[in-house]
């Protein structure tokens, strides 16, 4: 599937760098009178072209997006079998709700990078440098003048980047902040309403939401600034450009067919240049949630299987016995709820476990799980 992905955005690159060359032998020989046949068959090559690109693009959408589904199904499933593997010290100091969010609004955000942006970037990366390549052999004085401008151009698109990238981590961060209080709080609705807590629940819950969405303005405002810069600064470089061709034009050292062929392959690479700008965006977010979900796998369960485990005896004894055991819970580390707990049930007895609240009862019944 990624050999067909590539091969279709190899032809759809290669159909879009195509339309320049016939508009320029359609300008200078039909238009010019030499050849007004070639109008007609010019023509027909455009929409045969525009056919391969039609059908290029759409099984480029289809490979792409099954790979990026593939990838976020894999990455779903490897994250959940590390979650299920933690030890419940983790789960003691971490929100289900905040868990949950990484398990599924981060990977959304990777799927749509693994997918649709990242098959964008590719196609528009290919795209700026055959129609690169191509202005430098149409005239390579003016293509010298537009690769001037070019570091004018990167340098907000890096710096703007970093700042999308730290923006979009604080956003997710404030989105499962809020996703954790939800739940929470529903997964107690009868002790919030028991206590008359619904107003403030809510209004909690509103602040935390006030604050995802204030954290995922400031990133819509860098990316807008991000995607304003650059689509200004490439679209002046390429005026400027053109004024330069056309003083070449009335000269005579320039047809008018290679200058619109110039011209083409300056707008291609210019379009090109605005949607990596907005699909770098996409890709600042998706490492954001790639960084939150990272930090979730390289949580190691304080937990760890013996090296020489001891096979369990078979039939089972059906025998249960403490020695001497502490335990306190990671979020009250000071407190023991057992302290140098010892008893031993034998095969077939019956025992009870008879005490006050707090003395250790269900935290004996929870160890034994």
């Amino acid at each position: 599937m990624l050999g067909a992905a590539l091969l279709a955005l190899l032809v759809s690159a290669a159909a879009t760098l195509a339309v320049p060359l016939a508009v320029r032998r359609m300008i200078d020989l039909g238009f010019s009178g030499i050849e007004p046949d070639l109008i007609d068959k010019y023509f027909a090559t455009l929409a045969g072209i525009g056919l391969i690109l039609a059908l290029a693009s759409a099984a480029r959408f289809y490979c792409v997006n099954w790979l990026g589904e593939r990838v976020v199904a894999d990455i779903r499933r490897d994250v959940f079998k590390h979650l299920t593997g933690l030890s419940p010290a983790f789960y003691e100091v971490s929100h289900s709700g905040e868990v949950m969010s990484r398990l599924t609004a981060d990977t959304t955000q990777i799927k749509a990078a693994a997918s649709t942006v990242i098959s964008q970037a590719l196609r528009n990366l290919l795209v700026l440098i055959g129609a690169t390549a191509m202005m430098v052999v149409t005239s390579p004085k003016l293509s010298l003048a537009v690769l001037i401008a070019i570091p004018a151009i990167m340098l907000p698109l890096v710096a703007y980047g970093r700042s999308v990238r730290a923006l979009s981590r604080h956003a997710q961060d404030t989105l499962a902040q809020a996703s954790a209080y939800a739940s929470e709080s529903l997964s107690q609705v009868r002790v919030l309403q028991a206590f008359t807590h619904e107003e403030a629940a809510s209004e909690r819950f509103g602040n935390a939401v006030e604050r995802s969405f204030a954290a995922a303005r400031e990133r819509a405002k860098s990316r807008a600034g991000l995607t304003a810069i650059v689509i200004f600064l490439t679209f002046a470089s390429v005026v400027g450009v053109l004024w330069y061709g056309a003083q070449d034009v009335l000269s005579g050292s320039m047809t008018g067919g290679r200058l619109s062929q110039f011209v083409l392959y300056a707008l291609l690479a210019a379009g090109a240049v605005g949607e990596l700008s907005e699909v770098w965006g996409e890709v600042s977010q998706a490492a954001g949630a790639a960084e939150r979900l990272s930090e979730l796998l390289q949580v190691q369960s304080e937990i760890k299987s013996p090296v020489h485990p001891k096979p369990l005896p078979v039939p089972p004894r059906g025998e249960i016995a403490f020695g001497d055991i502490s335990f306190s819970y990671p979020l009250r580390p000071e407190t023991s709820a057992l302290d140098h707990v010892s008893f031993h049930v034998a095969p077939g007895e019956r025992i009870a476990l008879v005490g006050p609240s707090g003395a250790g009862k269900t935290t004996i019944f929870a160890l034994l799980l």
